[in-house]
């Protein structure tokens, strides 16, 4: 995943019974290294990397989203 790259959240890390994950797209606008101090190693490993954000379709920003926490749909080559 990379700056540019068209997302949608994607039901890796959360699983809402009974409800389809979102279709709404997004476009990563920026990403950066989570803290390590902040977020212990095991929880890096499971929430990626990096956080993100994310500017959806309907003007809304998201910031500080897990990295694995979203579904790449189309990367910015």
């Amino acid at each position: 995943m990379k700056v540019g790259d068209i997302v949608r959240q994607g039901d890796t890390l959360v699983k809402m019974k009974g409800r389809a994950p979102s279709a709404m797209l997004g476009v990563v606008i920026e990403m950066s290294i989570n803290d390590a101090d902040a977020i212990p190693l095991k929880w890096r490993k499971w929430l990626g990397a990096h956080v993100v954000a994310v500017l959806w379709a309907n003007g809304k920003l998201t910031e500080n989203m897990a990295e694995h926490s979203l579904e790449v749909i189309s990367d910015s080559n």
